[in-house]
């Protein structure tokens, strides 16, 4: 039998309002959230007990992530406010960085910990330096509202998703775009790439999952099996285990088994949409964020 994920620690208030990011800080298991109420929290990973909570934000804020070493936290919110926290100061606020109107949407931090990469309504994948704030260039794809962004583990690729459906991976080193990937007929709300750094999970609103083979720009297969919008995907960082898990607007959160393109278990334990999932840097644990205000963690069995 398969693992299975047991449902263990439950934060049901864990914020005011809906919690529509989540992190998890893979050196220091640390949970980072971030919610429509303008606030961003800590949650020690193991326990779920809150660390401390980073205020600023006048509007929800929509994505956070941590650099590798869990040292730093960027969130963005509604307004296009990109905030970077030092979390190993209490979450000390290093850079306030006000984008244009639209011009800051999910942000994620790259591998090596030195850049963040932000999506835009125009169209543009802003790229800022983490210490300093300043942003550094700008990808341009087709003009349409990119509204995902993934860097693969090995730094070579950094992907995003526009709410047209469509898919632009780029080089990092060159800064060209190598492949526009073609499939999904609404908006791409969320990208993970797998351990290999190879294969790209994406997740639209048009229900289904695809699955990449970035080397060669082509659909590996397309998963269905939510029955609303895909909101998050999240690989296992775990590469023997060849598993990914989803959420979607069905308030359902799925593990899934990429070898054998199959549904292995379905979470039915929130009450509204699921926006976020995770897991930890062992690929033994994963948490699921929701719109019920909740956040919730996932142990596979035997892990404890």
């Amino acid at each position: 039998m398969p693992t299975t994920y047991i449902p263990t620690v439950v934060k049901d208030d864990a914020h005011k309002e809906g919690v529509w990011g989540v992190a998890w800080s893979s050196m220091t298991d640390t949970v980072i959230t971030g919610s429509l109420d303008c606030t961003v929290k800590c949650w020690d990973g193991a326990s779920g007990d809150e660390k401390f909570k980073l205020e600023g934000h006048s509007t929800g804020v929509i994505s956070v992530d941590t650099n590798r070493s869990g040292s730093l936290a960027v969130s963005t919110s509604i307004d296009s406010n990109v905030r970077v926290w030092d979390l190993e100061n209490e979450g000390k606020l290093l850079h306030s960085i006000s984008a244009p109107p639209g011009e800051a949407w999910t942000s994620k931090c790259s591998p090596d910990g030195l850049h963040f990469a932000s999506g835009s309504y125009s169209g543009h994948l802003n790229i800022y330096n983490i210490e300093s704030g300043e942003q550094v260039s700008s990808l341009a794809t087709k003009k349409q509202f990119i509204m995902s962004t993934a860097y693969s583990a090995d730094g070579k690729y950094l992907a995003c998703g526009a709410e047209n459906g469509t898919i632009y991976v780029f080089d990092v080193e060159t800064s060209q775009l190598v492949h526009t990937l073609s499939g999904h007929a609404m908006a791409v709300r969320t990208l993970s790439f797998a351990a290999d750094s190879r294969t790209l999970i994406s997740g639209s609103d048009d229900k289904r999952i695809h699955v990449y083979d970035v080397e060669h720009g082509q659909v590996a297969a397309a998963l269905t099996g939510h029955n609303d919008w895909v909101l998050s995907v999240a690989s296992n960082p775990n590469i023997s285990k060849q598993q990914m898990a989803s959420a979607g607007s069905d308030k359902q959160v799925k593990i899934w088994d990429l070898g054998m393109r199959q549904v292995l278990e379905t979470h039915e334990v929130h009450v509204d949409q699921v926006w976020g999932v995770c897991w930890n840097s062992e690929g033994t644990k994963l948490i699921s964020a929701s719109d019920d205000k909740s956040i919730k963690w996932f142990a596979a069995s035997g892990s404890g």
